[in-house]
């Protein structure tokens, strides 16, 4: 954990001066990104006076792009101002950076490569760089190739990179302003702090100039680009920190009881020691030796294991955490290790060796070796075991909530039955097919995926019940005065639009709630009907029955006659109320840059992807086809509350195995230390399951005692997981109830061995030893 907090919050950005290194932006209301408008880029890039560069990067990281030819592939691109690497000084490994005017909108098209994409692709041939490659139909000039060693600076892949647009004459009245990512790196001497307030002059001109766009609460943003990557990452790593923090407490906690067990048990020996001149710095040091030689093999084993554990997280992790790809274990991060593995062992061996400094030797000595437990020794061994009840309560609650998230997830009326359904993308920018011939292979395509064996039904579509397609359209209904659009986008009267074909809702799992959907006849007139969503229809038709009304329509559009309604499904993510849909029969974007379809099928998944694969490679060899089922998709829509979850969830376990051998450890103890007087007992008519009583009642007062101590830190805790719940309460008192229910039957369950040991003590063996 040290080694990805160390990568997340305190090991500088890699790039040379990163303290230099600054994000900008604007801060948007009811927008959970920031970017800077382009307009606002150029402007800012040119006339500020604080920064040496201002470089920019698309908003939200990259795109995919076809790499076309024989062997099609998808790459990820990302497109940057050509002072990108400047900025970060960096220079590329191989060839050159991008020129100025590369950038420019009708300027030559050039790429970087990444090293991994230059070593698989090109074979990593040094005559790479000045060759010409295809993508997305366009051709592009091969400039260079980045370091292996290149990390760019949001958490996205990176195949290529190629250059933004940019336009010196970029206005807030072009018809296509873009949003971007904006990095900057300040002049030297120049603090964060005299930067903001020089960017504050550009901002109020930006303002001044488009005020509508820039409203009152619209905020500028610089800070150091460190602090932003950091971003929402604080609470998730918090979390991750403090439980494992919780597993270091308990795990000391249970060393520390088997140490004082360990040395109580040979209190004889080191009062012989004693006697015959041993001081209190000489037992320390031989106990402390003792401890550290335990934690340092347990330090040596961990060193094993850990490059597979952190591998593991890393994997898990990805796109939940920044800068996961930095994380590496070096000499620093063993040293940390090392040092806590020391500290907790001194610390929490300390108790015992403190212990030596008030031995009476005498009392021991006539006792011959045998314990005398003090009411100190027995509280302090009985603090740590409910100590360790509570961390585990709270681990197990954090834990509960996050894996209840999850099911709410996956399982709270996702609206359609993902089971069994396959979506098949076609890209086909600059293919063949992208402006010719696509109807005719769309149409094959479908006649021959309905004829598969196995498959049950077979559309074409511009969304999943998992998405809302390419457009969003402000609502209206022929029946009522056409709202102006941008009074309904403010009050949200807008909706989204999909294009399906007929088979749609069979094929998506959708169920239809009244009316139909459409049929293969309907296609002779695309654009003339809509299927809505049950959200629709109580948001724009409260009250009122929606079949055969007139919605979308007017002077450049035909109005679409309403003839079903169907399920909601979670269109804009799974934690999130499904937004207002319609279905039209036909395509609402003919411009499309690929090709989607929806199987739903009753046999492998295996035979239906290698049928369709031959199918549309014999149509075109150029062609690329991509498959993902619907669990997949909800797989990876839940990537980051299941890690979460199964991650707080294996720290509790392990947290409550540790509880059930402290919980054991320490009743054992106590019974091998009152053997005689429980001998004693039974001697005197002490019925066993008085005695089992007896010890079960010791136990479970301390159990009863942490768990009511773990639930206040549980409250506590559940005040920072708010931001991550889904579908259930931070304090839910029935996952409490349950929670603190199964620790104290796990507990009872410890304690039973002990209990019964004591229960089966054969009186006359006790009293001999008493």
């Amino acid at each position: 954990m040290f080694s990805i907090a160390d990568s997340v919050f305190l090991r500088p950005l890699p790039y040379p001066h990163p303290e230099q290194l600054a994000w900008v932006a604007n801060k948007f209301p009811g927008m959970d990104t920031e970017f800077l408008a382009s307009p606002d880029y150029v402007a800012w890039r040119r006339d500020n006076r604080v920064f040496q560069q201002l470089a920019a990067t698309q908003a939200r990281g990259g795109e995919t792009m076809l790499l076309n030819g024989s062997d099609p592939a998808e790459v990820h691109v990302v497109k940057v101002s050509s002072n990108f690497l400047q900025t970060l000084q960096v220079r590329p490994a191989l060839g050159r950076d991008f020129t100025a005017g590369e950038e420019l909108p009708d300027g030559p098209k050039a790429v970087l490569l990444s090293n991994k994409l230059w070593r698989l692709r090109f074979g990593a041939t040094a005559t790479v760089v000045g060759r010409s490659l295809m993508m997305d139909g366009q051709q592009y000039t091969i400039a260079g190739v980045l370091p292996p060693t290149f990390v760019f600076p949001m958490d996205v892949n990176v195949d290529i990179m190629t250059t933004l647009p940019v336009s010196p004459t970029a206005s807030h009245h072009d018809i296509l302003m873009m949003t971007w990512a904006v990095y900057g790196r300040l002049k030297d001497g120049v603090t964060i702090t005299q930067a903001r307030s020089d960017l504050q002059r550009l901002f109020a001109i930006s303002k001044s100039a488009v005020p509508l766009m820039f409203r009152s609460d619209t905020k500028l943003v610089v800070e150091p680009l460190q602090q932003h990557r950091v971003g929402n990452a604080k609470l998730l790593v918090s979390v991750l920190i403090g439980a494992v923090s919780c597993l270091l407490l308990i795990a000391c906690v249970n060393v520390s009881n088997l140490l004082l067990g360990r040395w109580s048990a040979r209190s004889g020996e080191l009062a012989v020691r004693a006697a015959i001149g041993a001081g209190r710095r000489r037992l320390a040091k031989q106990l402390f030796t003792e401890a550290i030689l335990l934690a340092s093999g347990g330090f040596a084993l961990s060193v094993i294991f850990v490059n597979a554990v952190l591998r593991g997280f890393v994997h898990y992790a990805a796109g939940e955490l920044p800068r996961l790809s930095e994380v590496r274990l070096d000499a620093r991060v063993f040293a940390i290790g090392l040092a806590v593995s020391m500290l907790t062992t001194l610390i929490f061996s300390g108790l015992p060796v403190l212990r030596t400094g008030r031995m009476n030797i005498q009392q021991i000595l006539q006792q011959s070796g045998r314990l005398g437990m003090t009411a100190g020794y027995l509280f302090a061994k009985r603090a740590l075991v409910v100590a360790e009840v509570a961390l585990s309560l709270i681990l197990l609650f954090g834990a509960s909530l996050l894996l209840e998230t999850l099911w709410h997830l996956r399982n709270d009326r996702l609206g359609f039955q993902p089971e069994h359904v396959l979506t098949v993308t076609i890209p086909l920018r600059g293919t063949k097919l992208e402006n010719r011939r696509r109807d005719e292979l769309i149409a094959g395509l479908l006649t021959f995926a309905r004829r598969i064996p196995g498959a049950e039904a077979v559309a074409q579509s511009e969304c999943t019940p998992l998405s809302t397609g390419f457009l969003s359209s402000t609502f209206s209904r022929s029946d009522r005065p056409a709202p102006e659009a941008s009074e309904a986008f403010h009050r949200g009267d807008v909706i989204h639009v999909c294009g399906a074909t007929d088979g749609f809702a069979k094929a998506a799992g959708i169920r239809i709630v009244r009316g139909r959907f459409f049929e293969q006849s309907d296609l002779l007139h695309p654009n003339t009907l809509a299927v809505i969503n049950e959200t629709a229809a109580r948001s724009y038709f409260p009250g009122e029955d929606p079949i055969g009304k007139q919605i979308m329509g007017g002077p450049l559009h035909q109005w679409k006659t309403i003839v079903g309604i169907v399920s909601d499904t979670k269109n804009r993510g799974l934690d999130t109320k499904p937004g207002p849909q319609a279905y039209v029969n036909g395509l609402t974007y003919p411009e499309a840059t690929a090709l989607q379809l929806i199987v739903r099928g009753i046999g492998s998944q295996q035979s239906l992807e290698s049928a369709i694969r031959a199918e549309i490679r014999k149509a075109d060899q150029g062609l690329l086809v991509k498959f993902e089922s619907l669990d997949e998709k909800i797989d990876d829509m839940t990537a980051g509350p299941r890690f979460n979850g199964i991650l707080l969830a294996s720290f509790a376990a392990v947290a409550v195995l540790m509880t059930v051998i402290g919980v054991y450890g320490l009743l054992s103890f106590t019974v091998s230390q009152r053997m005689g007087e429980i001998g004693i007992r039974i001697a005197l008519g002490a019925a066993r399951g008085r005695i089992l009583r007896l010890v079960l009642q010791e136990g479970s007062v301390l159990i009863v005692i942490g768990v009511a101590v773990g639930l206040a830190g549980a409250l506590g805790l559940a005040h920072y997981l708010k931001a991550v719940l889904y579908g259930i309460s931070a304090t839910d008192p029935a996952t409490l109830l349950i929670v603190a229910g199964g620790l104290i039957t796990t507990g009872l369950i410890a304690m039973s061995l002990p209990a019964r040991k004591a229960a089966s003590i054969d009186p006359m063996i006790a009293l001999q030893h008493y």
